[in-house]
Parts: structure tokens; C-alpha cells; sequence
């Protein structure tokens, strides 16, 4: 079930509250819903909205939506820092699809894990619209994403985009090490053969305030970083990577790391999910 109802705070907002420290670039909140149907137990919407569950779908106006976007020449606008992008769709979503297909330097960016992608294979491509899938290991996807759909089926999903001339990426985040690393192995070799545009790696990370919300979320081996984030430490992060990168056969981006996680694996910032 989900709230319909009409939003009264604005639809776009500038996400910079990136800690000093972390590697980010600065995107667009695109606010078309607030909360997610699913229940992965390590998501800090469950500290955002004080563990509420129920989603709320907007159903303003478009014309409210398009005044503020006009008022911002260039970015990429998320819908899915607040919401599943395309789990439930909202009201505004066709809208916010018919208007992004036709525009030069705005970019919608649509993040899910869901496999609900009908919306868009009745559509045309855009290269103004990118649709990124999050995905994680089997055994996370079993203990830790409750009411999603297997990893396999959001990169089926994923694979009709793209053979549709879709702009797609894909999300590994976050990568939780306490259930057995190597179970990353085949997810990584399953992206790798998708060929997305782009791969965004992540590992677990939230706010000590999320435990009191999901008492059930990952800790296990976390400590508190820098940045006031539960973070596994340097030297497991670093390997993670780099294993991935292996498995991958290539660099990946990295969400919302330190610049110290930078600097010890070399790797150069060129881009990552949030970027045109």
C-alpha cells in the first residue's frame, strides 16, 4: 500500500551533505516519492523516516515539478535517493519521463531494485535518461533484502534495457562482508557480462542511528570512521575492491568513499552512478 497525496516541501534539492573527506559529486534530489516497499534491512531510508515502511506518492501537478527544474540549467536528478525509483511508480513519473526524454543537459537518473522496467520498454530511449539496477550477492539478496527480486531478475531486467539501446548501470552496493565474500565472485562475473555503462561499487556503511531502526541490519565488523559513518575498516575495504575489480575485469566507481580509500588502491575519480 502506498499514501497518495499532494507534496508541499520542493521537489528539487541539491545533495550535498557529503562529509568532508568523502569522495561525492553533487547531484539533484528529484523528490517524486518518499519511502520504499521493500524491507533491506541495512537501508538508511529506515533512519531517514524513523522506520516508517509505507511509501508516499505525490501527485502535484507536473507543471509545480517542471518551474523548479527550469530554474537549474545542468545536473543529474535522482529519483532514487529517497525512494525505489520504479518499485512503485509514482504519479509523476510519466511526466518527469516525457520531459527529461527531450532535454540536452539535464539528466534523469533512475535507481531501483526492483524488476518493473514495463514503464519504460513501451518507451523510446533517451540518452538524457539513465536507469542503474542495484544489485548484491545471493546470500545478502536472501538474509538482508526482504521483498525484492533476486539479483538475476533485476539484471534480466537490466539486459532488456540495454538491448532496447537503454542507458544502464548497475549498483553493487552495499557489499556485506560478514556472510562470505567469495559469494561476490558470481554477481561480479554476471555484471561483467551484462556490460553496463558503468559499475558503482559500495561497501555497507550507515549511521550508528539506523540500529535503533533495524535492529536486525549487518554490523558485524563495522567500527566508527571519520566521516561518523559504521565503516568496515581501511584494509578490508581496500581488498574488497580490489577483488571486485578482478572479478569485474575492470576498475569500478566508488560510492561515497574516503580519500584515503583512493589513495591507497590508486585509482583515479572518472565518474561514478550520480554523474552524466
Amino acid at each position: 500500500m502506498a499514501i497518495v497525496r499532494r507534496r508541499k516541501s520542493p521537489f528539487v534539492k541539491l545533495f550535498d551533505k557529503t562529509p568532508e573527506g568523502v569522495v561525492c559529486p553533487h547531484f539533484y534530489e528529484l523528490v517524486l516519492s518518499n519511502g520504499c516497499p521493500f524491507d533491506c534491512q541495512y537501508c538508511y531510508l529506515k533512519l531517514t523516516f524513523r522506520g516508517k515502511t509505507e511509501p508516499t506518492l505525490f501527485d502535484n501537478d507536473w507543471s509545480e515539478v517542471e518551474r523548479q527544474l527550469e530554474r537549474i540549467p545542468t545536473g543529474v536528478f535522482s529519483t532514487g535517493e529517497l525512494a525505489d525509483s520504479l518499485a512503485i511508480e509514482p504519479p509523476l513519473l510519466e511526466p518527469a519521463l516525457d520531459y527529461f526524454s527531450v532535454q540536452q543537459s539535464r539528466h534523469l537518473l533512475l535507481l531501483t531494485k526492483s524488476a518493473n522496467t514495463k514503464c519504460l520498454e513501451r518507451r523510446s530511449p533517451s540518452p538524457n535518461i539513465i536507469v542503474s539496477f542495484s544489485v548484491n550477492s545471493s546470500p545478502v539478496h536472501a538474509r538482508w533484502e526482504k521483498g525484492t527480486p533476486p539479483p538475476t531478475k533485476r539484471l534480466e531486467a537490466a539486459a532488456r534495457l540495454r538491448d532496447r539501446g537503454w542507458r544502464v548501470r548497475i549498483r553493487i552496493d552495499p557489499v556485506v562482508l560478514e556472510d562470505g565474500f567469495g559469494d561476490y565472485r558470481g554477481i561480479c562475473e554476471a555484471v561483467r557480462d551484462l556490460s553496463p555503462e558503468m559499475v558503482t561499487v559500495g561497501t555497507l556503511r550507515h549511521f550508528p542511528g539506523l540500529l535503533g531502526f533495524a535492529p536486525r541490519a549487518p554490523r558485524r565488523g563495522l567500527e566508527k570512521a571519520p566521516d561518523g559513518r559504521l565503516r568496515y575498516g581501511v584494509t578490508a575495504r581496500v581488498a574488497a575492491y580490489q577483488r571486485i575489480a578482478e572479478w569485474l575485469g575492470f576498475q569500478p566507481a566508488l560510492c561515497k568513499e574516503t580519500q584515503e580509500i583512493w589513495r591507497k588502491l590508486a585509482w583515479e575519480f572518472a565518474g561514478c552512478n550520480c554523474t552524466p
